[in-house]
């Protein structure tokens, strides 16, 4: 694949979307609002905080994020996707009870200010941009797979739903590949209807209302919470976003991402949203051959995911209703076979971009997959740190090992 360059040249974006860059944006909401945004409950619950603010946060997460990556997937021509840090939403289940709320806010918006500060860092941003390709297609590839495991341990458990919808994948996927997602939706809604397994309930269609928060800052919220976001978003999100788009054939300036998150950050942070970032794990459906035969034009099913987070942003509790139709194998299985192409593609590129022999490749996947967290920062971050340690060591190896000529008398 030819890496999509940023270009300011006018092309009209009706003229490049495609009918599979829609589907595309559309699973790639339907996936984050069936996995990490749900979360939030979990936080709200631990934090003692009201449904409002909860709802209001995912407001401000899918408003906030649909903008910033419309703009920027617009700006670049290139497949971006902002979303909150998941593994932020980890961090705060245990963080943020005990903090009074506006002071958790001050540190958000501190959280945003310094994600900023660092994108107009340039020596951080040449280090984004220097991470080898295969490293980052291992990343990739490591970020993937317990997507497809988590799908087949979905078949286990709901052998008949999930079977359909796996015989639904392949069948279509040599006759109509751009389809075989779309099929295996309609195979989930269809089988979950006929298998009993689906919640049919009341949905009631409304707005919903954010709620602004005045921030108060506080050395016990900005030591205890906005440092480690900002660890937690940097390594956690935005040093395995880049190596997705870089294993798919996109090499964005790193320091206007950075500096365009930073600043919606601190938009979202008024509303109770703490960071947003790069898009990582769904930034692969929209930027993989499914949603657009074309790579250059495949910033399109960015576009259109962005603009329907922002449509289902706008009606958070009703989306929430809807989601709660569908069982959770459903979902485990559009998300696994979802993302299974561009899992093969990130192997692919890992192994065959390698050097013969060269072990940082799988010492990447390992790292990233044992989900070590030394000193509470995710595995990604350690596996792209320790592949690069091995591929340093392999190419010092092989310069001190090269046979030096000798000097003609």
């Amino acid at each position: 694949m030819t890496p999509a360059r940023a270009g300011w040249r006018p092309l009209p974006f009706w003229r490049d979307s495609h009918p599979s860059a829609v589907l595309a944006g559309m699973v790639a909401v339907l996936i984050g609002w069936a996995g990490p945004n749900v979360l939030i409950f979990a936080v709200a619950q631990a934090a003692d905080l009201p449904s409002g603010v909860a709802i209001s946060w995912l407001w401000a997460h899918a408003v906030f994020a649909g903008v910033t990556g419309l703009l920027l997937s617009l700006r670049t021509r290139m497949p971006i996707l902002s979303t909150w840090s998941t593994p932020g939403i980890a961090f705060l289940v245990t963080a943020l009870p005990g903090v009074p709320f506006p002071e958790a806010v001050g540190a958000f918006v501190l959280s945003g200010v310094l994600v900023f500060a660092l994108g107009a860092f340039a020596p951080l941003t040449r280090a984004l941009q220097a991470i080898p390709a295969p490293l980052a297609a291992a990343l990739n590839a490591a970020i993937l797979l317990p997507f497809a495991f988590r799908a087949l341990q979905a078949l286990g458990e709901a052998p008949a739903l999930v079977g359909t919808m796996i015989a639904a994948f392949f069948l279509l996927r040599q006759p109509a590949p751009r389809w075989a997602v779309a099929g295996v939706l309609a195979a989930g809604v269809g089988a979950s209807a006929a298998l009993g397994l689906w919640h049919p309930a009341p949905v009631s269609l409304a707005l919903t209302r954010p709620e602004f928060v005045w921030p108060a800052f506080s050395l016990h919220a900005t030591l205890n919470l906005a440092l480690p976001l900002t660890v937690l978003a940097f390594t956690g999100q935005f040093v395995p976003g880049f190596g997705v788009l870089r294993a798919n054939g996109y090499a964005p300036a790193p320091g206007p991402i950075l500096r365009a998150c930073g600043v919606a950050s601190v938009g979202a942070a008024f509303f109770g949203c703490h960071n947003l970032t790069l898009g990582a794990l769904l930034a692969n459906i929209v930027s993989g051959p499914e949603a657009h035969p074309q790579a250059r034009q495949r910033y399109a099913a960015a576009v259109w995911a962005g603009a329907l987070n922002i449509l289902v942003g706008l009606f958070a509790g009703t989306f929430l209703q809807l989601m709660g139709i569908l069982p959770p194998q459903a979902l485990a299985a559009l998300a696994g076979l979802a993302l299974l192409s561009a899992t093969g593609s990130s192997l692919h590129a890992a192994f065959q971009g390698a050097a013969a022999g060269s072990l940082a490749a799988p010492v990447v996947l390992a790292v990233t997959l044992s989900g070590v967290a030394p000193l509470g920062i995710g595995a990604a971050f350690w596996g792209i740190l320790a592949g690069l340690a091995v591929y340093a060591l392999e190419r010092r190896g092989k310069v001190s090992s090269a046979p030096v000529k000798e000097k003609a008398a």
